[in-house]
């Protein structure tokens, strides 16, 4: 998704909303992804994937 359209992320820093950094929530909400977009290059920098899992605890 990001591939296709990587400004469907919200930006990072909302005083500079065109400065390049956004994150995305994925999973219903449980993970986020922090990227670098570069329109000029035509890239997407995927810097962090941070996932977090309210499960039980399993023995």
């Amino acid at each position: 998704m990001l591939e296709l359209v990587p400004e469907r992320g919200e930006p990072l820093n909302a005083d500079n909303p065109d400065g390049g950094l956004y994150q995305l929530l994925f999973g219903s909400g449980r993970g986020l992804i922090t990227y670098l977009l570069l329109t000029d290059q035509d890239r997407v920098d995927v810097l962090v994937v941070t996932w977090v899992d309210f499960g039980e605890h399993r023995d």
